[in-house]
């Protein structure tokens, strides 16, 4: 099957494990003797530049543009998304010319506009969706109302703005990686009620169990790995372990952050750690090929989330890792994690509730043990990176022989 892949970003530039997701999928596809060609704009260059080059084996063109940098706050900019749309059309539309896909497989459009979609419906090549997240929903047209901007929205995406969105987007041959994200996008108004769910898996050979998997420390080392926003909750784990060291005295805990985020949120953090007592060490972004030792290095690791969050890597990680997990379940990751069988589950924003079970952990360490033991156990039998691309390489080929 030849394939032309359309994402926003792709290693060696990228934010999160979307994108690495999207290229460990490219290289195993091609692995599997399937013909792969990527089509991802230009963030990490200059800002006119271009780049055709290689990477794992899979041809990477990196022509197409952003019409907001990422880095730079959320913006409609209707104008600016219609001129870089057309260039994307433009460009998308001279790649199929000469490559000719069976079918084009989109994964995040975010800031990169529809422009290239529609080249490719115009062109006559079916499109395959995989949403790893809701963001498809910014090209929705405006909706309807009285206030005068507003309303002027709704007229010109409607009219002359039409093209920015996501009207006449065929987006029947579609996934999601799971249930929670598919009916938020239909709460959103997007027509994906049929699209099929294929959970994400992890490459579990990189992830190794640690030596003694729930085995704690002195201190316990806790560990979160993310992205430093507010609606990931970090300020709650925070406030959880000052009231661990309050209640068992200084030395009982310590608590490792690696990720990256606004300043004004870190320098909360902080402060925050300060305040309460907190022993904590911000170690940045940490490199994606460093973070497998990193989880093997630490005892607990804990996900105090706020938003749905669409899925869970992080949790798949750490639980190959051989690390018990404590979490929030708002989202795609509660369809897999079950409290006291697999994970502690607490409710998000309730440091009291999160200070209980990890001070359950420290106390009974054979409890850390069997819940270490069945995480492992659940992403070999049903979160292996081979499975998912085992759900997607099923997915395309059908698409490809209905759309014959």
């Amino acid at each position: 099957m030849r394939l032309l892949v359309l994402s926003n970003l792709y290693p060696p530039y990228y934010l999160g494990g979307y994108e690495i997701l999207c290229a460990q999928v490219c290289r195993h596809l091609a692995e599997r003797g399937h013909e792969v060609r990527v089509q991802a704009s230009n963030h990490g260059l200059d800002e006119e530049a271009s780049e055709d080059s290689t990477v794992d084996g899979v041809p990477v063109l990196r022509n197409l543009r952003l019409y907001l940098p990422f880095g730079k706050p959320t913006a409609t900019l209707p104008f600016a998304r219609r001129r870089t749309g057309r260039l994307n059309y433009e460009r998308t539309a001279a790649l199929l010319a000469d490559y000719r896909p069976d079918l084009v497989f989109a994964w995040s459009q975010l800031r990169l506009t529809v422009g290239s979609l529609r080249a490719c419906q115009d062109a006559g090549i079916p499109v395959v969706h995989t949403f790893n997240d809701a963001n498809i929903y910014s090209y929705l047209p405006h909706r309807f109302t009285l206030a005068p901007r507003g309303f002027v929205g709704w007229l010109l995406t409607r009219t002359s703005l039409r093209e920015i969105t996501l009207a006449g987007i065929d987006l029947s041959r579609a996934t999601c990686i799971s249930r929670q994200l598919r009916n938020e996008m239909v709460e959103h108004g997007l027509p994906v009620e049929e699209a099929e769910i294929i959970y994400q898996g992890i490459p579990i050979e990189k992830f190794p169990a640690k030596e003694n998997p729930g085995s704690l420390g002195s201190p316990a080392r806790l560990l979160y790995v993310g992205q430093l926003h507010e609606y990931k909750g970090v300020h709650t784990l925070i406030e959880a372990v000052g009231l661990l060291v309050e209640q068992r005295g200084a030395g009982c805990v310590s608590l490792t952050i690696a990720g990256d985020g606004p300043a004004k949120y870190i320098e909360r953090l902080r402060s925050l750690a300060s305040e309460c007592g907190a022993p904590v060490a911000f170690k940045g972004r940490v490199p994606h090929d460093e973070v497998p030792a990193l989880y093997r290095a630490h005892d607990l690791f804990v996900f105090p989330s706020i938003w749905r969050e669409p899925f869970g890597l992080t949790h798949l990680e750490a639980m190959a890792s051989g690390l018990p997990v404590v979490s929030t379940t708002d989202g795609g990751h509660g369809e897999f994690l079950v409290n006291e069988e697999n994970a502690l589950t607490f409710r998000k924003e309730d440091g009291a509730h999160l200070a209980q079970c990890l001070a359950r952990l420290l106390h009974d360490e054979s409890l850390a043990r069997r819940l270490a033991d069945a995480g492992r156990r659940t992403v070999e039998r049903d979160f292996t990176l081979s499975r998912y691309i085992d759900g997607l390489e099923a997915f395309l080929e059908r698409m490809k022989e209905q759309a014959a």
